[in-house]
Parts: C-alpha cells; structure tokens; sequence
C-alpha cells in the first residue's frame, strides 16, 4: 500500500514537471511564425454617446513588412492600408492619407499590433509595459503605454489567444470605452 502511493506520487509529480506552459517569448515566436496573416473580423466600437454601438465587418491582412490591409465590408464598404508610417483610406469620397506620427495614440494601438505580429517583443518593451498570463494554452497580453500622451487616452491594449493564434484585440480607453475586434479564420 505504501509503495503504490509512493509510485504514485513519483509518477504525479514527473509528469506535472514534463509540460510547462509557453512563456511570452514562445508565444511571440508562435505568433510571428504564425502562417495565417489574413483574418475575418468583427470589431465592436463602444464609443458612441448618441447610437448603440457601432459593428464592422471585413478582413485583415498583415504583411511580413509589417504593412497591414484591413477591408471593412460592413456597415459601408472601405479599406484601409498601413505601409511604414503612413495610414490611407479608401471609400467612395476617395482616398485620404495620414503620417501616423502626427497621431500618437493611433499609432500607439497600430504598431502594437504591428510589433506582436513581427514578433518585436523588444520594441513592444520599449513602449508598453507587459503583463502576461497563460492557463491551458490560452494566453493574454496585457500591454499598458508608457507613453504619458498615449496613457491619457488609452489604458490598456488587451491580447488574448492560443498557442500562435489572436482571437480577440480589445483596446481600453480611459474614458471606459472600448473597441474589441474577434478574429476568425477565412
């Protein structure tokens, strides 16, 4: 009897120390590895003070480059494309482009983004301070900004997923608005 509970408790004990979860590092590395750059989604923006909150629907897609396209289909159709610094709409009143240095917050949240799909855990440290929590392979960042002109508006930047996937972006604004973008696969 005392050698069964033994042999057990040996057994329990080498197969709980054999697995640990994937730290940050290994899930940036999942996630910059990661073949799927091209993803449905819908974003729920939570900020309107005069209608229910507003839903778009459409697809992204980030390049190895770091340019990111994102193609809204819902509730009008436009697209938006992100090479270097510079962000472009297109809808029907035409085109309009903007340097994302003249906007801080939005290239805070752009490059954020940017940096977890390269894999740049050093310029995401640089710029956010980062918490992270992993139980069964579902894992969530939490990037707050450094910046003192971003944390005025932004106070969080919520990542969650698995292993190499993002299911869900929430950024938090200090106002206690949010907008939450879900992904899913094409």
């Amino acid at each position: 009897m005392g050698w069964s509970s033994l042999i057990f408790f040996l057994v329990m004990m080498l197969s709980s120390s054999s697995y640990s979860s994937p730290g940050i590092d290994d899930i940036f590395d999942m996630i910059a590895k990661n073949p799927t750059k091209s993803l449905k989604f819908v974003e729920i923006h939570g900020e309107t003070l005069f209608t229910k909150e507003i839903e778009l629907t459409g697809s992204v897609s980030f390049g190895s480059s770091g340019a990111m396209s994102k193609y809204i289909i819902t509730p009008k159709k436009s697209e938006m494309h992100i090479v270097n610094n510079t962000l472009s709409l297109l809808n029907s009143e035409g085109v309009s482009s903007v340097s994302l240095t003249s906007y801080p917050v939005l290239a805070s949240s752009i490059n954020a983004i940017r940096w977890i799909l390269l894999g740049e855990k050093d310029k995401i440290s640089e710029n956010y301070s980062i918490n992270y929590s992993n139980k069964n392979n579902n894992w969530a960042i939490d990037l707050i900004p450094v910046d003192e002109k971003v944390l005025l508006e932004v106070s969080s930047i919520l990542i969650t997923g698995n292993f190499g996937n993002i299911g869900v972006i929430t950024l938090i604004k200090t106002n206690g608005n949010s907008i939450t973008t879900t992904f899913s696969k094409l």
